[in-house]
């Protein structure tokens, strides 16, 4: 009787384990757009710092155009 149940157990728990993937990727695919735009990204970086050492001086900073070329 407990290997019943344990199989019944591990059974539902599959099923809701699939269930609960289907339905993911499902709205994953129907909600979530494309990407749209796909440009060259070039960052730069400071390097004039105070102090020398190997981290870099500024956060990373780039200027793209979404309007085309």
């Amino acid at each position: 009787r407990a290997l019943l149940r344990g199989a019944l157990g591990l059974s539902l728990a599959l099923l809701l384990l699939w269930a609960s993937v289907f339905l993911y990727g499902s709205f994953y695919w129907a909600y979530l757009p494309a990407a749209a735009v796909l440009r060259p990204l070039h960052l730069a970086f400071r390097s004039d710092c105070e102090r020398p050492g190997p981290e870099l001086c500024s956060f990373p900073t780039a200027n793209v155009s979404l309007l085309g070329e």
